[in-house]
């Protein structure tokens, strides 16, 4: 199987460093343009997928609707609750800094230990066939809990040698019997 993890484009709250989590915030003209000029690559390098799901929150809706549309892919897109951001608790809408603790439990976020399980059972609930090309087009969190469970493990959350960037696809290639491969497509 090949994963392709794509995190949705810009939005004004990623520019200002705000944590989004669930709320509904859209992409600005960046991110909509981050994301054409995506889907523009994947055509010019002919990249196809077999599926696309998607966080239904409307910053990744559009994403994976731009990048059905230009590279012509014509079965449904598959909207998934389980691929939403992770749920920021009391820091939803507030600045994001380095020396903030995102696991204290005051701040009431979703644990890692809870986004991996999520992870996990959004994996889970699909029949993926070995030769499958997957494109999950979700957000940093989530995608990275997935990098984490499509490891088995083997890579820590906080780890960014592979990270889930913006105007990039992180392709994931798991086969079994053999440890899973991650590289940066663009």
């Amino acid at each position: 199987m090949l994963f392709y993890l794509v995190r949705h484009g810009q939005t004004d709250w990623n520019n200002e460093k705000r944590m989004q989590g669930h709320m509904n915030i859209p992409m600005n003209d960046v991110g909509i343009q981050q994301m054409k000029d995506l889907a523009d690559q994947m055509v010019r390098d002919k990249v196809r997928f077999d599926r696309l799901i998607a966080s239904p929150l409307d910053r990744a809706k559009q994403s994976a609707e731009i990048i059905a549309e230009k590279t012509g892919f014509k079965d449904e897109i598959v909207f998934d609750d389980d691929f939403i951001e992770r749920d920021c608790g009391l820091l939803e809408g507030e600045v994001w800094y380095p020396e903030l603790n995102l696991e204290d439990p005051k701040y009431k976020m979703e644990t890692i230990s809870e986004l991996c399980e999520r992870a996990q059972r959004a994996l889970d609930k699909y029949d993926f066939a070995e030769d499958e090309k997957i494109m999950i087009v979700a957000h940093g969190a989530i995608l990275t809990a997935v990098r984490m469970v499509l490891s088995d493990y083997k890579i820590d959350y906080y780890d960014r040698t592979e990270p889930v960037i913006q105007g990039n696809i992180l392709c994931c290639k798991k086969e079994e019997g053999k440890e899973t491969s991650f590289f940066n497509m663009f």
